[in-house]
């Protein structure tokens, strides 16, 4: 079955200098010096995703409960900007989105490539979102337009999967909205989903961003066996934090 790329997302993966979001390198959680550094030098990462998080008055890139960073947003953006890599902004408290969208949108819009990330609605054993979708995607499309959006659910480990009546929601919410989105799956429960995940990027010119850590390489081949690198974004670890390059194994 051809899955074939909405021309809307074309300029992106130009900018990026790759021909399928699958291609796309990532670094996930490269919110420490060492962390960021490390991937601003690496030639194989195209995209950093970073944790976003106000902590006692002052937004640092940490993912809770992690309270502790060396690294200020802006410090950490303006080191992305300067290497021409993309950044994801992965946002992890509601009180940043706007001064974050707003620096974006002054220092790095039209300079490198940029998306903006929550957990909008509640999934697979996650708690209630923080984030009110409404109220998220209207700050980010009117604040930082040239960001495509990566939207998702609030999920633990643990938990049967997502359900038809998650993705039915999702769906719904985004039926008035006129944006590049890229659906968030964490990779422990694709497999279930897929049916239902197939149906989606047949109906709809949205991809797919597939994250998580994994310890089971069947998981592994089979996403990377089954799920179209034409349409899907790969951010996924193995349980020590490593990297997965699924063209590796």
């Amino acid at each position: 079955m051809a899955y074939a790329l909405a021309a809307r997302w074309l300029p992106i993966l130009e900018a990026l200098g790759v021909r399928r979001p699958g291609d796309v390198g990532w670094i996930h959680g490269a919110n420490g010096s060492q962390a960021l550094l490390g991937a601003l030098s690496d030639p194989k990462v195209q995209f950093i995703e970073g944790d976003i998080s106000l902590v006692g008055g002052e937004i640092i890139m940490a993912h809770p409960p992690v309270v502790e960073s060396d690294l200020r947003f802006e410090r950490w953006l303006d080191l992305i900007v300067a290497a021409g890599k993309g950044a994801k902004l992965d946002f992890k408290s509601p009180e940043a989105v706007v001064p974050c969208l707003t620096y974006a949108e002054e220092k790095a819009a039209g300079k490198i490539t940029l998306c903006a990330n929550a957990d909008i609605l509640a999934g697979p054993g996650g708690d209630e979102a923080l984030f009110r979708p409404d109220e998220f995607v209207s700050l980010c499309t009117s604040l930082l337009p040239q960001a495509f959006l990566s939207l998702g659910w609030t999920v633990e480990e643990g938990d049967p999967g997502y359900t038809g009546a998650m993705l039915d929601e999702m769906l719904e919410f985004l039926a008035d909205v006129d944006a590049e989105v890229t659906l968030c799956f964490f990779a422990g429960y694709l497999r279930e989903a897929w049916p239902r995940v197939a149906e989606i990027l047949e109906e709809t010119d949205y991809t797919l961003t597939v994250w998580g850590r994994i310890n089971d390489r069947s998981l592994a081949s089979w996403i990377r066996d089954n799920t179209p690198p034409e349409r899907c974004f790969y951010d996924m670890q193995w349980r020590d934090g490593t990297q997965i390059h699924l063209a590796d194994f």
